[in-house]
């Protein structure tokens, strides 16, 4: 038989849409004689009993569906406080946490599902590297294929009717346990990258096995995003502008984004950062994004940066500094009859000290929180610079910036949201560059102040 070319998912999303479509569905509940049925309402699945319902010390229960077997877990199973109610007939509610359908426990091939609730098309489109047919491997539109750990995973945004889901799926046999936490990584490198991470509830499946799972973390939608390669989805008024980039902006390629994940997945520092990230972007409160933001810059220095024992000199060569120190007095000798005598004084000293060997075990944290950049030679403007200056202000507890400055809400929402983009935009950057990107980010803080002098897209 000739092997397909094309991916198919009918078979586990009949399964899904007969179970979301429980209305009063029938159940038999093992050792038990009352009366049962399960509904899906408002995402969550519960079980209706009605009789002397048997609680079970692992909060799991067997049941019978339509002919088939299968497994409820609920954190409503517990023994209730009165034992005397335990054997009182009653109706009783119970909200499902787990179903289970089979053992999938055993090394193989999975397939997760969770409900796209992003409400757009091409989640990949123009962010993403996405795979091409090679006549080899199982192939699918709108589909990302990345490796974590040199395990390959396929990440899919499916469409059949009227809904839309977010498929992962591994490409060689794993645990469970490595399968989940493999793509847990993935939905949060995956979720930075486009702007949206699925959470909520999903489906595992191994052939005709499955796992149904109420998640704590619901989905999230970031007002943000890294990187575009059309120009004109964020210029769409500015065409004249975003034609000066057509042809420069690209995808962030398949290697880049597993070693993002690959980071994600072994560095648990790295990926409570990150996931911070996407919460406080989801939110998309002006006030509280600054100074979180400022925070996980704090955090990805000390994580990115590599450890330096070496004292520093700015510039090596000593004639040069020689050439430049004679030249900063000469400009000094010019201001003689200006600058007070005292004042004189202590800027030249500063001037010989230029050079002074950095120490890198005690650098400022200004300093330190530059280092990462100047380690991954990024370069940073003016802006940039001003920008990483917000987080004394943030941290020090002048959360609005105001600088003694009285300004309106509506300034103030601006400037936050202009330090937020800034920041993000940074966050960017170093992510990205610490990922082995080269090319351009969105410069996302140009979009809240089109008259500053910045570019729309900054290249590292």
């Amino acid at each position: 038989m000739k092997k397909p070319k094309i991916k198919n998912f009918t078979q586990e999303l009949s399964c899904i849409e007969k179970f979301e479509s429980f209305k009063k569905h029938k159940v038999i509940i093992d050792n038990c004689e009352g009366k049962a049925h399960i509904t899906k309402a408002k995402k969550e699945f519960k079980l209706v009993y009605d009789g002397v319902f048997k609680y079970c010390p692992d909060n799991k229960i067997k049941v019978a569906i339509d002919d088939l077997e299968f497994t409820f877990q609920s954190r409503d199973f517990n023994e209730p406080c009165n034992d005397i109610l335990a054997d009182v007939s009653a109706q009783h509610t119970f909200d499902i946490d787990k179903v289970y359908k089979g053992d999938i426990n055993k090394v193989a091939l999975f397939r997760m599902f969770f409900f796209d609730n992003s409400k757009r098309t091409n989640l990949f489109h123009t962010k993403l590297e996405t795979v091409k047919n090679d006549d080899i491997n199982i192939w699918a539109f709108d589909c990302v294929r990345t490796s974590v750990n040199q395990n390959r995973y396929d990440i899919t945004q499916y469409k059949n009717k009227d809904k839309s889901y977010f498929v992962i799926e591994n490409l060689e046999p794993s645990s469970l346990e490595v399968f989940e936490k493999d793509s847990y990584a993935i939905q949060k490198g995956i979720g930075f990258l486009i702007g949206y991470m699925p959470g909520g509830q999903n489906y595992i499946f191994s052939g005709e096995n499955f796992i149904y799972k109420r998640l704590a973390r619901k989905s999230l939608k970031s007002i943000f995003h890294p990187v575009t390669s059309n120009p004109y989805s964020k210029l769409h008024k500015e065409k004249n502008i975003a034609d000066n980039y057509y042809g420069k902006l690209k995808v962030i390629p398949i290697e880049v984004i597993s070693n993002f994940i690959i980071q994600i997945r072994n560095n648990e520092d790295f990926s409570v950062a990150i996931i911070f990230l996407m919460e406080v972007s989801h939110l998309k409160s002006v006030v509280s994004m600054p100074g979180v933001f400022s925070v996980i810059l704090e955090s990805l220095a000390n994580i990115i940066t590599k450890k330096q024992t070496k004292l520093e000199k700015l510039i090596t060569e000593e004639q040069l500094f020689e050439n430049i120190k004679s030249d900063l007095n000469t400009v000094i000798d010019s201001y003689k009859g200006k600058i007070d005598e005292n004042a004189e004084i202590k800027i030249r000293r500063r001037i010989n000290e230029l050079n002074k060997p950095i120490n890198p075990k005690r650098l400022t944290n200004a300093e330190k929180l530059r280092q990462p950049f100047d380690q991954l030679k990024i370069k940073l403007s003016c802006a940039d610079e001003a920008a990483i200056d917000f987080r004394n202000d943030l941290l020090h507890g002048n959360i609005l910036m105001n600088n003694e400055t009285t300004r309106t809400s509506k300034e103030i929402d601006n400037k936050m949201l202009y330090a937020s983009a800034k920041l993000y935009t940074l966050l960017s950057k170093l992510i990205l560059k610490n990922s082995g990107y080269n090319g351009y980010v969105i410069n996302h803080a140009k979009f809240y102040n089109k008259n500053s002098k910045e570019e729309y897209f900054e290249i590292i």
